[in-house]
């Protein structure tokens, strides 16, 4: 049978679940104009799938949509060229052509490219180095300089990047001044290292501070998530036991693209075995499966720890925290405090721990399980 579930591609269609009263909101601020958002959360709680959804809904209601990863820009020229062409594709070529377009800029000045598939685009005749500021706010003006009272939303994903592409919150500042003067484009921005991305926008000393709605992606409801597995299972011909749908969601920490993994995993193993119903014990099987799965990866990851990392890493494995007092630094041999929030800090912004409601835990259920092996 066709496997139902769906955790190596974005979530979207019937594997997209619960997110429905969020999507709805940001639909609505975004359909109204004149809002930016940021919108945060761990790794793996499906803010790339939530977004993918947000953006085919408003396209459908005519609104255009430009979207960039901000990983993929190591440098300030190699941005600035992507986002030129980015905003021209999806704006400029129904009613501007590169000529119009040129008129924009005292700086740059942009001539049209054509890549390997044909598809039109821009860039700009000047060296690395000749890029700056102003160059920098002057292709940023663009989305709203083309939107010709359309309505538009800019997807900046990875937004945290920014940070090194011009010294000392520079990026930030110039992007501040330009987007606060747009009336028809709006921003929508994300991240990964969630905590640097949410203090670039609630840090009263940083260019971005009240710039933004700030919205928290957290887990949905332990029993929506039992309900989709179950209801999935069905869509594939078979079904799953209200216990076992419980303890796939709760043995996975609810996480939703850990969901999907174990909901497959689980799946798969029943429909090998020719039966038609999942128990508990299938999914304590397909957990044990996944679970052994990425063993030379997580003994490489090791390697990379410091020792007082590693000594928080095992600690966490086996007792979440809310803090590190005298206690648990001396249940886990932990050593000083100020060593151990050093090492917490490391591991937050990389993305080996999370810390949602002041409680501390590993973002990675499976290399938790590793740990406690």
């Amino acid at each position: 049978m066709k496997n139902p579930f769906n955790y190596l591609q974005l979530a979207t269609g019937e594997n997209f679940y619960d997110r429905r009263e969020m999507l709805a909101d940001l639909r609505s601020r975004f359909l109204s104009g004149q809002t930016n958002v940021v919108l945060y959360g761990p790794r793996r709680y499906g803010k790339s799938s939530l977004v993918a959804e947000l953006v085919a809904s408003l396209e459908k209601a005519g609104v255009i949509c430009v979207s960039l990863d901000m990983v993929k820009m190591p440098t300030l020229d190699i941005f600035i060229n992507a986002y030129a062409t980015k905003i021209y594709r999806k704006l400029a070529p129904v009613r501007f052509g590169v000529g119009q377009v040129a008129s924009f800029f005292k700086r740059l000045r942009p001539k049209l490219t054509i890549d390997a598939n044909g598809e039109a685009g821009v860039s700009f005749d000047a060296a690395a180095a000749a890029m700056g500021q102003e160059e920098l706010s002057e292709v940023l003006d663009l989305p709203q300089k083309l939107a010709s009272g359309r309505r538009v939303v800019v997807v900046l994903d990875e937004f945290q990047e920014v940070k090194d592409l011009l010294p000392e919150d520079g990026f930030e500042g110039v992007m501040r001044s330009v987007i606060q003067r747009h009336g028809d484009v709006s921003y929508l921005f994300l991240g990964s290292r969630y905590h640097i991305l949410r203090r670039m926008f609630t840090d009263h000393n940083r260019p971005f501070y009240k710039s933004a709605l700030t919205m928290l992606l957290d887990k949905p409801p332990e029993e929506e998530s039992a309900a989709f597995v179950a209801k999935r299972f069905k869509s594939g011909g078979l079904s799953i036991s209200a216990p076992a749908a419980r303890r796939l969601v709760t043995k996975i920490e609810n996480i939703p693209y850990y969901v999907q993994q174990l909901a497959f995993e689980t799946f798969r193993l029943v429909d090998d075995d020719g039966r038609r119903m999942a128990g508990p014990e299938d999914v304590d099987a397909a957990y044990a499966r996944l679970a052994g799965f990425n063993r030379d990866q997580y003994e490489q990851l090791m390697l990379n720890f410091s020792a007082a990392q590693k000594k928080l890493l095992l600690a966490l494995a086996r007792e979440s925290a809310t803090e590190f007092d005298d206690g648990y630094r001396s249940r886990h041999s932990l050593g000083a405090s100020s060593t151990v929030n050093s090492a917490k800090k490391k591991l937050i912004e990389d993305g080996h721990i999370e810390q949602i409601s002041g409680r501390c835990r590993l973002a990675d259920p499976f290399f938790a399980e590793y740990l406690r092996s």
